[in-house]
């Protein structure tokens, strides 16, 4: 990812409707293991901004493999151990973190296969892992480039990996289902414009502030239904696993 975008990050994810929501619903999953954790690993930790509310759970560990995001951290997340390294070669003694959050990393890493068992790896028994990745192949669209976006993710692929390194599938569901058709359509005019892969000034979706105030209020709708149930489609896919 481009420096420039991480400072997009940086500057939005306090108060951006979508990294707002997004913590609280992992803080809803995790709500059984944050009371006792001890050490959490924020994996693709980018500038910091997951790990500075983990950490009021525990001691927190950012691994990213960019300098530029680890810069950030430092410079504006003390609360969070910044430590470089690749997801796919994680530089932690087996069973090292009671809760390992992966938070939109695991489509941009070369070898996700190898960093999803990195992640299970790390996790020690009766842990907690929280994965929220970008879905569904149709959805991908200019802001996937952006972020050096390589896949998007089916629920059921996720399930399948998390099962392969003998983790106890707690919970896998869509999110942000309003949010599909508006991807949806963005996604076919990307397609139509045919802008090539490498155009200068790709579009983000980090600072399009505009709609938070349509966007706020269906979020929060959603997470009370998603603490009842699942829900079919969405432009993200959130796993809960856990060791036992």
């Amino acid at each position: 990812m481009e420096v420039e975008e991480y400072a997009r990050i940086a500057a939005a994810e306090n108060e951006h409707w979508w990294y707002r929501n997004t913590r609280a619903l992992v803080a809803d999953l995790l709500a059984p293991w944050l009371p006792t954790a001890r050490r959490i690993l924020d994996a693709g930790c980018g500038p910091g901004g997951n790990g500075a509310w983990l950490a009021r759970h525990g001691h927190v560990v950012g691994v990213d493999v960019s300098p530029d995001a680890l810069a950030f951290v430092r410079a504006r997340r003390p609360e969070t151990r910044p430590v470089r390294a690749t997801l796919e070669a994680l530089p932690f003694p087996d069973h090292r973190f009671d809760v390992v959050v992966a938070i939109t990393v695991l489509y941009t890493v070369d070898d996700d296969h190898r960093a999803f068992a990195e992640l299970a790896r790390v996790l020690e028994p009766g842990g907690a892992l929280v994965v929220i990745e970008p879905a569904f192949s149709a959805l991908r669209r200019e802001h996937d480039v952006t972020v050096h976006g390589r896949r998007r993710y089916r629920r059921a692929e996720l399930e399948q990996r998390a099962r392969g390194e003998g983790l106890v599938v707690r919970r896998a569901t869509y999110a942000y289902s309003f949010l599909a058709p508006p991807a949806a359509l963005l996604a076919a005019l990307d397609r139509v414009r045919r802008r090539p892969a490498d155009a200068s000034q790709p579009e983000s979706d980090v600072e399009r502030h505009a709609l938070d105030g349509a966007f706020a209020p269906l979020a929060q709708a959603e997470r009370r239904l998603l603490a009842r149930t699942d829900v079919p489609v969405g432009t993200s896919v959130i796993l809960l696993a856990s060791t036992a």
